[in-house]
């Protein structure tokens, strides 16, 4: 059963179990604490992150390194009581939340980066708390970020330029956050179109 099979299930679920007992369920399961209202499949994603946490305990595991994300260790439920509690989440914390099709754009940008020509400069990836940004030399060459449920590439290029304001490429400065001074250029990747924009964007920052 897919996560959407599995979310429609849940509804019919809750709405029986809301019709009982004369109140809206919604809340009221042992994965709701897990959830997340931002999902596409809020119930469903909440109940997989339960099963997982339960197996996990079941069979003596270790809990707190029976999750990884881009290399690190962490806790996952005390990454969803952070999360539940409106606290900042690492972004490796914030990449292993995040769904199949997010992760598979970022690995696509990643590539897009740090695959050069012989005898150029390579570009390296560093992951922070905040953010993975990429260096060429001591230059920062851009920075990926995740905000909510959304993927973003930050480039070392001018966001007043006349060429990145037809339209055609909607972006935000984000100049005036000391974070993001060296790259300014805040583009959002949440479609195939963004993600084919993005790489032609990283085209334009390679060749600087």
């Amino acid at each position: 059963m897919d996560r959407f099979e599995l979310q429609s299930k849940l509804d019919l679920q809750k709405w029986l179990d809301s019709e009982r007992n004369h109140r809206d369920m919604c809340g009221m399961y042992d994965y709701c604490k897990y959830c997340d209202m931002n999902d596409a499949t809020p119930c469903a994603t909440a109940s997989m992150a339960l099963d997982k946490a339960m197996k996990a305990i079941s069979t003596g595991a270790d809990v707190q390194y029976a999750h990884t994300s881009l290399g690190k260790k962490f806790d996952y439920e005390k990454v969803m009581t952070k999360k539940a509690n409106r606290k900042s989440l690492t972004f490796a914390e914030k990449f292993a939340l995040s769904d199949d099709i997010v992760k598979t754009r970022y690995e696509i940008l990643k590539k897009a980066f740090t695959t050069t020509e012989k005898g150029e400069l390579p570009i390296k990836s560093r992951i922070s708390k905040q953010c993975d940004t990429y260096r060429r030399g001591g230059d920062i060459v851009a920075k990926i970020t995740i905000i909510g449920t959304s993927l973003r590439v930050n480039l070392p290029l001018d966001p007043d330029a006349p060429e990145y304001n037809d339209g055609k490429t909607p972006h935000v400065n984000m100049g005036h956050k000391k974070v993001y001074e060296e790259v300014p250029f805040q583009f959002k990747v949440n479609s195939k179109l963004a993600l084919k924009r993005a790489l032609a964007l990283i085209e334009q920052v390679k060749s600087l």
